[in-house]
């Protein structure tokens, strides 16, 4: 089991980082995180029906998740408005893991082996390294560094949040279904409030590859939630977070960007971490 969802979170790491080109590559990217969370949303609900809802109980957290994935979203365009895909990508999927190690750790007193803490600092740090050498290059602000890293702490917020609530409801898409109906009216309420003219931007900057990406958001999501109902949180994050040797992929393949001795010693620690951290 711990190796068949190794090999999904690989997969899903790899649509991730498509997704997130998708959003990068977008001239409006207010109305194209809008857009790709709510064409996501009618699958949610598909499972929402098809699983049943949560109990009442339930819905502290899961309000309490639907926040954290709203400024995670509110975070995420706004630092790809400002930064670089190449250099606020990595930052942000590096702090991630480190930020849920640390809670883990100190909080919830988490059983990680040796060999599993040595690959998570071993992928955390080369992402974090690359990050801050690809700033350097693009001569970005200190505001870019501030947002990539605010999108890794939320994203680690968001998944020890959704870790606990997918586990104590039973049912990942039960979880995410009604989850994710609170994420998309919070999230629409803000960019309608403080986006200017957001109404007639979404009307007029929809684009078809949207949908592509919400279909692609939520097959990721539900198989990491997946996942925490068998792995440890830190080892979810940490193998999803390596999208980023995808996202090199993607650039290198589709923007035409030199494979440059950063990228080949990323990839080179990346893929050395995942192979301490696989199951055997």
């Amino acid at each position: 089991m711990e190796i068949l969802f190794f090999v999904l979170l690989l997969i899903g790491a790899l649509l991730h980082a498509y997704w997130n080109f998708i959003l990068k590559s977008a001239a409006d990217k207010a109305v194209a995180v809008m857009s790709i969370f709510f064409t996501s949303l009618p699958f949610a609900l598909f499972g929402l029906v098809f699983s049943g809802m949560p109990k009442f109980e339930f819905l502290p957290i899961i309000l309490l998740s639907a926040i954290l994935h709203t400024c995670y979203n509110i975070t995420l365009f706004k630092t790809y408005e400002i930064g670089q895909l190449s250099s606020s990508y990595p930052i942000a999927r590096g702090t991630a893991p480190l930020v849920i190690f640390v809670i883990s750790f100190t909080l919830f007193d988490a059983k990680i082996s040796n060999n599993q803490t040595a690959g998570i600092i071993l992928i955390c740090t080369g992402l974090f390294t690359y990050g801050l050498l690809q700033l350097r290059r693009n001569h970005s602000h200190f505001r870019e560094f501030t947002l990539a890293s605010l999108i890794g702490l939320f994203i680690a917020l968001y998944s020890l949040t959704d870790s606990f609530g997918t586990k104590i409801t039973g049912n990942a898409l039960s979880f995410l279904g009604i989850m994710a109906l609170f994420n998309r009216v919070f999230l629409f309420l803000y960019l309608y409030i403080f986006e200017k003219n957001f109404l007639p931007r979404l009307i007029s900057g929809f684009e078809r590859r949207f949908i592509l990406g919400g279909m692609i958001s939520f097959t990721c999501y539900i198989i990491v939630l997946a996942a925490y109902m068998h792995l440890p949180v830190v080892i979810v994050s940490t193998i999803r977070e390596t999208s980023i040797v995808f996202a090199v992929a993607l650039g290198v393949v589709f923007l035409k960007e030199k494979l440059g001795w950063d990228k080949v010693a990323l990839v080179t620690v990346v893929l050395s971490g995942l192979y301490i951290l696989a199951p055997v």
